[in-house]
């Protein structure tokens, strides 16, 4: 019959096949739309960005894409030799092995991608949810600084520059503190945690590695905020960079300042403590409006 031609018959198949697929996502689409119909957010503003906010962003991504590759993995396997199976079936005409080796190697090949591209996202989605966990740590050890009316502080999270973020930045009588959270898994030998991490000679020493790019980046990062609050404020504003190891003691065999070295856990007690330089209380609020802008960005709708 003509039109059971191979071409029609192989988009009859897949029609057929992913049939259920489309039918799931109009249903989804359409639930969605109406739930949303004639609806508002009560919020009044946008949300402040949350600790962790953009590794949390891309997660949600690579999960998606994860999601993806399981869907293309069995349906690729199965879809190929279904049409090539119904080809034969319509059209009652013998393949020959020549187009069934081919259709085997279009299956061996796109399912082995996808098996290569899955593993890389679950490599940088156990990196990434390190990092997520510690960054929420240290928001959550920020979070219990205790602020007296006439000692204020303001904690800001995930602060957006072109090309990187600032993880943490605190605006206090004491100056503007920049704080990078860096997440470093533990080494286990004999069955113990190797906890401890030695700064000297201006490099980070960890068991088995050392480390010399966090310090230079929290660096980096003051320099940039500092231009940046001179430019949106009039004046120059004293900042100061904080490392911040959660779940490591922190060893320090030389004078720690540029920038801080601390563990998570002396956050409370320690930052108070902390000077980059003095500012008035009209300074603290102007600073932390000009920030405030920057990181209310979050939009209520799609929260």
């Amino acid at each position: 019959m003509d039109w059971l031609s191979p071409l029609f018959t192989s988009l009859l198949v897949v029609a057929l096949y992913l049939s259920p697929l489309f039918l799931l996502t109009g249903i989804a689409i359409y639930t969605k739309r109406l739930l949303s119909k004639n609806r508002t957010s009560p919020l009044g503003a946008d949300l402040l960005r949350p600790a962790g906010y953009s590794l949390q962003k891309t997660i949600d991504d690579l999960q998606s894409d994860l999601m993806g590759v399981f869907i293309a993995i069995p349906m690729m396997s199965s879809s190929v030799p279904l049409i090539f199976l119904a080809q034969e079936k319509l059209s009652d005409k013998q393949l020959g092995w020549g187009t069934w080796l081919f259709a085997v190697c279009t299956v061996v090949a796109v399912v082995g991608y996808q098996i290569y591209k899955s593993v890389g996202i679950v490599k940088r989605l156990a990196i990434l949810r390190l990092g997520l966990a510690c960054e929420m740590a240290v928001g959550q050890e920020l979070e219990q600084i205790i602020r007296p009316e006439n000692h204020p502080y303001r904690i800001f999270h995930d602060l957006q520059f072109d090309g990187f973020n600032v993880d943490h930045l605190v605006v206090s009588p004491n100056g503007v503190f920049v704080i990078e959270t860096k997440g470093r898994s533990k080494q286990v030998v004999d069955g113990k945690k190797q906890a401890r991490v030695r700064l000297e000679n201006d490099t980070l020493h960890f068991p088995g590695h050392f480390e010399k790019k966090p310090l230079e980046q929290v660096r980096m990062n003051v320099r940039t905020v500092k231009r940046w609050l001179a430019d949106a404020t009039g004046f120059d504003v004293p900042v100061a960079g904080v490392l911040v190891l959660p779940g490591w003691y922190v060893e320090r065999k030389q004078r720690a300042m540029d920038p801080y070295v601390l563990s998570a856990k002396e956050l409370p007690t320690q930052l108070p403590r902390l000077s980059a330089g003095a500012l008035e209380l009209g300074q603290v609020k102007a600073v932390s409006y000009q920030v405030e802008q920057r990181v209310r960005n979050v939009d209520r709708e799609r929260v």
